[in-house]
């Protein structure tokens, strides 16, 4: 394209915003009358401690802790990691079918891919701090998962 013709297709959009309206607030009443498509797409890309970055973690730990008849005990994961891509999650504001007001739809991913996604070792022990003994094993996941549907949520 030539720099004229760049030029004054730039002039162009200029003079039509100078004509554009000014914004107006709207009070709900009218702001429920609005259309037009609506929504929000959310895609995730975690990453959990990457051994393949410099000084990878070799003890990170979450630890969960509960306790019944005045004994508390520890949940311990140690080194969690892995991938996780999710795409796409949805956000997105529908009325009612009853006419009770709107819901809001969170749909589901359509993918949800994992690689090398676990931990190294899961246990039950008395000391958050204490070596862990993996008495609950390891989890290692790769795959991928499709999903379809949503999740609706209203106030009641």
């Amino acid at each position: 394209m030539n720099k004229t013709l760049l030029a004054a297709l730039a002039a162009l959009g200029c003079a039509g915003m100078a004509f554009a309206q000014a914004p107006v607030p709207l009070d709900d009443a009218a702001l429920a009358q609005v259309s037009g498509a609506d929504g929000v797409g959310i895609a995730i890309h975690l990453s959990l401690n990457d051994p393949t970055l410099p000084n990878p973690s070799t003890d990170s730990r979450i630890s969960m802790g509960f306790t019944v008849d005045g004994q508390t005990n520890y949940v311990v994961i140690k080194n969690l990691h892995g991938v996780v891509d999710m795409a796409t999650v949805s956000l997105s504001v529908h009325p009612r079918p009853d006419g009770g007001g709107d819901y809001l739809a969170i749909g589901l991913p359509g993918t949800l891919k994992y690689t090398n996604f676990g931990y190294e070792s899961l246990s039950v022990q008395s000391d958050p701090l204490a070596p862990v003994s993996g008495n609950l094993g390891s989890a290692s996941v790769n795959g991928t998962l499709s999903m379809q549907g949503e999740l609706r949520m209203w106030a009641r």
